[in-house]
C-alpha cells in the first residue's frame, strides 16, 4: 500500500500518558519523555526537531477519548509519521478492539510502533504477535482491577460503610464520623413531606407548597414533582442502606438479587411503617396513571401538540383533554410545562375553543390575501385581510417586520391564486382504492413543495436552499414510505377500496375547501367533522411554532421562518 504524501518530512511521535493527578506530581510524565528523548537519540539516532511529543495528562487508557491521542491519530492517517514510541504499551491502550483499529492505522501508512519497557517493535513478526499478546493481558488487567474495586465498595457497603454519594436531603456529611448525620432543618422538611403524602397529598401538591414557601432543594433549586417522589421512595429516609442498586447513578435498574440492602444502617427521618404506607400509595397512584394512559390517553391526537411554546418563560406546552360537548367537539387543554412540573411559572393555558379559530381564520386569511393579492396596494388593506373575522377583535395589527414580509412577498410573487387543495374527490364513486388513495398522494406530494412555497412563501427569495433541500427530503421520505405501503397491499392482496381511504381523502379535501372558501371557519361546528390527527397533520405541516401569552395567541411562526406577531389592544 502507498504512502499518503506527506505535507511535510515524517515525524517520531512520542506518547506519554498519566490517569492520575498523582502520577503527574510524582513526575511520571517527565521520566517517560527523558526516557523516550533519549532512545531517539542514541538508538533511533533522529534530529532533535523530528521528534513531537503528544502528552495526555490524567486521562485513562480504557478508551481513545483523548486529545493528545487524537491530535497524534490525525498526523498518522495524514502520513505525517515514521515512528510511534510509548514508554509503556498500556500508556497508549488497554483496549484490545481500540488497539486493533490504532495498529490498522499504522499499518496502513507504515508506521513502525515501539514500547520501550517490553523491548520490542513492530518491525518484525515477532515483535507484532508479543504485543498482542501483552495487550491481551493488559486488558485483563484492567478488567481485574474494575472488579477488585467492585469487590471492594460492595464490602463497604456490606460492613455499613459509606461509599460516597452527593447527600440525600435530610442528611449532611460528617467528617469525624465520615458517615451521613440528620440534617438540622432538611430532615425536619423530610417528615413533613411523608405526612403530607400519607394524609392523602400528591408530589405535585407537596412541590407547589415548598416552592410557594420558598423551601429550596439540596442544592438550592426549586422543587419537581419528580423529586419529591425520589424522596418518598428513597429507603434512606427509613434507615435502610440500599447499594448496587442502578448501573450508574440515574442508569438502567440492576436485578434486584445485586442490590445490597441493609436495615438500621442511618438514623431514620421516618419510621418502616410509614415509609411502607406511603410507597403502597405511590404504587397505586402509578398504577392508576398507568391504567388511564393506556385506555384512553393513547387514543387521542392533539392538533397543536408540539408546537405551542409559554411566553413568559419558554417552556413547551403539555397537552390533555377537556370535556366533550354536545355537537361532538372534543377540545384540547394546553398548559406551560413550568407550571404543571414546577408551579413556577403563572402563565395561563389556553385551548382548542381559542387555538383552532384564531389559527384556522388566519391560515384562511392568508389564503384569501394571495387572491386579492392585485387589489391589495397597502399594508394597511393587507393587515385589515389578515385581521378578518371576530377572533381578532381584540387585536389592534400584526407587527410591521412580519406584516412587510408578507406584503413585499405578495407583490414579488407570480401574481397567481395559491390555493392548498388536493386532488378533487369524485362524490360520486361509492368507494376509493386505498391504493389509488396513496398514489394520488404521491402525486400531491410530488407538487406539494410548489404549492406550500407559494402559499406562505410567494417567491424563491423567501426560502433559503437549506430549507428547500430539508422539505424536499421530507416529501421524498414521505413518497418512499407510500410504495412500500403499495407494494405490501399489491403483496397481500387487500381487496381495493375502504371506507377509511374515502375519510382520509375526503378530511383532506374538506381542510382545503374550507380554507379556499371566503367565509368564516366555525371551528367548533368544523372540527367534529374531521379526525383530529388530520387538522393535526394539516397544521404541523405549516407552522413552526405558536407563542402564547396570558391564554391567548401571541405570535406565529410558519415553516419557512415567517413570524406573525400580534399587538394586543389590551397590552
Amino acid at each position: 500500500m502507498s504512502r499518503p504524501a506527506a505535507a511535510s518530512c515524517p515525524i517520531v511521535a512520542l506518547y506519554v500518558r498519566v490517569s492520575t493527578g498523582y502520577q503527574v506530581d510524582k513526575d511520571s510524565l517527565p521520566h517517560q519523555k527523558k526516557e523516550l528523548k533519549n532512545y531517539c537519540k542514541y538508538v533511533l539516532k533522529v534530529p532533535e526537531d523530528s521528534v513531537v511529543i503528544f502528552e495526555d495528562a490524567g486521562k485513562s487508557a480504557k478508551n481513545t477519548k483523548r486529545p493528545a491521542y487524537e491530535r497524534m491519530m490525525q498526523k498518522v492517517r495524514a502520513g505525517q509519521v515514521s515512528h510511534v514510541i510509548v514508554y509503556k504499551i498500556d500508556r497508549i491502550s488497554r483496549n484490545l478492539v481500540d488497539f486493533s483499529l490504532m495498529y490498522d492505522d499504522f499499518k496502513n501508512n507504515h508506521v513502525a510502533f515501539i514500547s520501550l519497557n517490553e523491548q520490542f517493535d513492530t518491525s518484525s513478526a515477532i515483535g507484532e504477535a508479543i504485543l498482542k499478546i501483552i495487550l491481551v493481558f493488559a486488558e485483563l488487567e484492567r478488567k481485574m482491577t474494575s472488579e477488585r474495586v467492585m469487590d471492594i465498595m460492595i464490602g463497604r457497603a456490606k460492613n455499613k460503610q459509606w461509599n460516597g454519594a452527593r447527600m440525600a436531603f435530610g442528611y449532611s456529611w460528617d467528617p469525624v464520623r465520615e458517615f451521613p448525620v440528620l440534617h438540622e432543618t432538611e430532615s425536619v422538611i423530610v417528615k413533613m413531606m411523608f405526612d403530607m403524602y400519607e394524609k392523602g397529598g400528591s408530589s405535585c401538591s407537596i412541590r407547589n407548597y415548598l416552592n410557594e414557601n420558598d423551601i429550596p432543594t439540596k442544592r438550592g433549586g426549586e422543587w419537581t414533582s419528580k423529586t419529591v417522589s425520589d424522596i418518598i421512595r428513597n429507603p434512606m429516609y427509613k434507615g435502610t442502606y440500599r447499594y448496587n442498586y442502578r448501573e450508574s447513578a440515574r442508569g438502567k435498574i440492576k436485578p434486584k438479587d445485586e442490590w445490597i440492602v441493609i436495615d438500621d444502617v442511618f438514623i431514620p427521618i421516618v419510621t418502616a411503617e410509614q415509609w411502607d404506607h406511603c410507597n403502597t400509595i405511590m404504587d397505586a397512584n402509578a398504577a392508576a396513571r398507568n391504567n388511564m394512559c393506556s385506555q384512553s390517553r393513547k387514543k387521542y391526537h392533539h392538533v397543536f401538540g408540539g408546537l405551542l411554546r409559554c411566553g413568559v418563560c419558554g417552556s413547551n406546552m403539555i397537552c390533555d383533554k377537556d370535556r366533550v360537548r354536545e355537537n361532538g367537539f372534543f377540545p384540547s387543554i394546553y398548559r406551560c410545562g413550568n407550571r404543571w412540573r414546577k408551579n413556577t411559572c403563572k402563565a395561563k393555558g389556553i385551548t382548542d375553543v381559542i387555538l383552532g379559530p384564531f389559527v384556522f381564520n388566519y391560515i384562511k386569511n392568508i389564503v384569501q390575501a394571495t387572491k386579492q393579492a392585485e387589489s391589495i396596494s397597502t399594508l394597511d388593506a393587507l393587515e385589515a385581510v389578515l385581521l378578518t373575522g371576530p377572533e381578532f377583535k381584540g387585536i389592534a395589527g400584526i407587527d410591521h417586520v412580519g406584516l412587510s414580509a408578507v406584503f413585499d412577498a405578495l407583490k414579488g410573487g407570480t401574481g397567481q391564486n395559491i390555493q392548498y387543495k388536493p386532488i378533487p374527490l369524485d362524490t360520486a364513486a361509492p368507494v376509493i382504492d386505498k391504493a389509488a388513495i396513496l398514489a394520488s398522494e404521491k402525486e400531491r406530494n410530488l407538487k406539494a413543495l410548489e404549492r406550500l412555497k407559494k402559499l406562505y412563501l410567494f417567491d424563491d427569495a423567501a426560502m433559503s436552499e437549506k430549507e428547500y433541500l430539508e422539505t424536499k427530503q421530507g416529501l421524498e421520505v414521505r413518497n418512499a414510505q407510500i410504495e412500500n405501503e403499495i407494494a405490501e397491499m399489491r403483496a397481500d392482496d387487500e381487496a381495493p377500496g375502504t371506507a377509511a381511504g374515502f375519510l382520509a381523502s375526503a378530511s383532506s379535501f374538506l381542510v382545503a375547501h374550507k380554507l379556499n372558501q371566503a367565509e368564516h371557519i366555525d371551528y367548533k361546528e368544523f372540527a367534529p367533522l374531521l379526525e383530529d390527527a388530520v387538522l393535526k397533520e394539516f397544521v404541523s405541516t405549516v407552522i413552526e411554532k405558536i407563542i402564547v401569552i396570558g391564554g391567548k395567541v401571541d405570535s406565529i411562526m410558519f415553516k419557512n421562518g415567517m413570524e406573525h406577531k400580534f399587538i394586543r389592544k389590551d397590552g
